[in-house]
């Protein structure tokens, strides 16, 4: 009985150990796609891109952002 406890404690250290660097991965994902809003936004102020591709940025984040958050204010 011990070891088969001792395995399932190494079962689930592993899925916590994939379970953190999927959701780091996620975060630096999420980082990276805000972090292109801001540029894309300051471009935007500046001229440098026009509406269409600040849409296309914007939308690629809102991919990104957990479930529920659409923009939408129906329910």
């Amino acid at each position: 009985m011990m070891i088969n406890n001792t395995e399932e404690r190494k079962s689930v250290k592993k899925k916590d150990t994939k379970n953190n660097q999927n959701d780091e991965n996620q975060l630096k994902e999420l980082i990276e796609v805000a972090k292109s809003a801001v540029i894309g936004y300051e471009k935007y102020l500046l001229d440098e891109i026009n509406y269409n591709d600040l849409a296309r940025i914007m939308s690629n984040l809102r991919k990104y952002l957990p479930m529920g958050i659409t923009g939408s204010d129906k329910k």
